[in-house]
């Protein structure tokens, strides 16, 4: 698994325009909007004419405890990306053989994964803090998106090319809020992706 350049950027931010917050926002709360994002790899190495793509046939992990169905959680995550990634002209297609390159992704939400549990798993490990939030309240949820694009090789069909990871908090009892603040965090993760022609 070569990577021609490997690119890590750690972004921590704030944001207070969640449905339900009002301007007074404690300071457990401010706490438990922070999220962290890691990336490794170099989207460059997409081919230039991709429009298309489809999953991974074994990257697509999810991980949650009993308050959340594995399916749903599944199918919200695929629903997601397609979306986001139809915003920058690329589309989904099922038949491997008419896709330009492949997604994984990986979603554990409401579990005891560590940090280092993740890193061995992912590669990658945003180690965002649970310092000053309420784990009664709170859940740490992390979400790995990565791209593979063909090699033409037998045996080794694809490669790794590019791979983010974000941690984040949600309250599980909220699933609105939990499908906000995810939705938000794909776009997030996404932002770095080129458009392609079609919608630039």
């Amino acid at each position: 698994m070569n990577l021609t350049q490997t690119i890590w950027r750690v972004m921590t931010l704030l944001t207070f325009g969640l449905v339900g917050l009002t301007a007074c926002v404690t300071v457990e709360d401010s706490q438990a909007l922070r999220t962290t994002v890691v990336t490794s790899g170099d989207l460059s190495q997409l081919p230039p004419s991709a429009m298309t793509y489809t999953w991974h046939p074994t990257l697509q992990k999810i991980f949650v405890d009993r308050r959340l169905d594995k399916q749903q959680v599944l199918q919200h995550m695929q629903d997601t990306l397609k979306k986001v990634l139809l915003t920058k002209g690329f589309r989904w297609v099922e038949d491997p053989q008419l896709a330009d390159f492949q997604v994984g992704f990986g979603v554990a939400m409401g579990t005891q994964m560590s940090d280092e549990q993740i890193l061995a798993t992912a590669g990658l490990v945003p180690g965002l803090s649970n310092q000053g939030v309420d784990p009664k309240k709170y859940d740490k949820g992390s979400v790995l998106i990565s791209f593979f694009k063909p090699t033409g090789i037998a045996g080794q069909p694809y490669e790794i090319i590019w791979r983010v990871l974000a941690q984040g908090f949600a309250n599980i009892k909220d699933m609105d809020e939990v499908r906000a603040r995810f939705d938000g965090l794909i776009e997030e993760m996404l932002l770095s992706l080129p458009a392609t022609h079609a919608v630039q």
